[in-house]
């Protein structure tokens, strides 16, 4: 009878370890696979973030490069108030102008001192905040005014004329008035600012409101003028971009996504414009 209850508790001991053993063995196997289902969706995490960073910078450093490529006058860096910035940055946002329409004609001369100027403008509209360009005397202001008119029309200037504007010459030779021809240009300026974590864009079409190009930009600072060894401006090249972008939205248990760093120096093709 005692070697009975022997054999009986023995063998419930067994089945006791084998149990805790079998327990142990499945505790292990399920942290095991769950570090691994874990590990799986935190990479799964990463990489949609990565990749929607790399995606939202791409997209917004080719439009920026088609647009830079197109400039007429070496950019100016400006403050998340698109209000210029001295120096070489790094600063919030980039300013720069387009071609508009040109080379159009100057039809009558104009005074020093007078901010209104005629110009034949053959069925094109200005518009008020584009910029009036006469490379040949240095003139660069905002059109203020339009008036009316299809083939001539009088553009306000935001500053009177530094010097006069003169379509008929006296020729001492002849005795006599000549013709004389003064071409004149419109030009756009296009900002790129970043502000409140977007990168957006202000051009002809959006002056006030913009349009967002990128959201997510962890970089406050993006743009600077680069610079030769000796320090001046490089103006060969009129960009440097170091754009810094996370989608936060692509979370995995506390997660933030990577953040993707583009360096581009962007060369300009002409210079129309003597200032900015």
């Amino acid at each position: 009878m005692k070697h009975t209850v022997q054999k009986a508790a023995w063998e419930g001991g067994a089945a006791l370890i084998e149990l805790m053993v079998s327990t142990t063995i499945v505790l292990m196997t399920g942290g095991i696979i769950f570090y691994i289902l874990n590990t799986g969706m935190v990479l799964f995490a990463k990489n949609t973030a990565i990749n929607m960073a790399h995606q939202q910078a791409r997209v917004a450093v080719l439009v920026m490069e088609q647009d830079l490529h197109s400039a007429v006058s070496i950019p100016q860096l400006v403050d998340a108030n698109k209000s210029p910035v001295a120096g070489n940055g790094p600063a919030a946002g980039i300013s720069f102008q387009l071609y508009a329409k040109g080379p159009l004609k100057v039809t009558s001369s104009a005074n020093a001192g007078q901010n209104q100027i005629n110009v034949r403008v053959n069925g094109y509209l200005p518009k008020v905040g584009q910029r009036l360009c006469i490379p040949t005397h240095q003139i660069e202001y905002d059109i203020t005014g339009v008036g009316a008119g299809s083939t001539d029309r009088i553009l306000t200037l935001a500053s009177n004329l530094p010097v006069a504007v003169k379509t008929v010459l006296y020729d001492p030779g002849t005795n006599s008035n000549i013709n004389v021809n003064v071409v004149c240009f419109i030009t756009d300026r296009m900002h790129y600012v970043v502000t409140n974590g977007e990168l957006r864009y202000y051009g002809p079409t959006q002056p006030t409101a913009g349009r967002m190009l990128a959201n997510d930009i962890t970089s406050t600072a993006p743009f600077s003028i680069p610079v030769t060894p000796a320090g001046a401006q490089y103006n060969r090249f009129v960009a440097a971009i170091n754009l810094s972008t996370a989608d936060s939205r692509s979370t995995n248990r506390g997660f933030k996504a990577a953040n993707m760093f583009l360096n581009a120096m962007v060369p300009y093709r002409a210079r129309l414009c003597i200032t900015q």
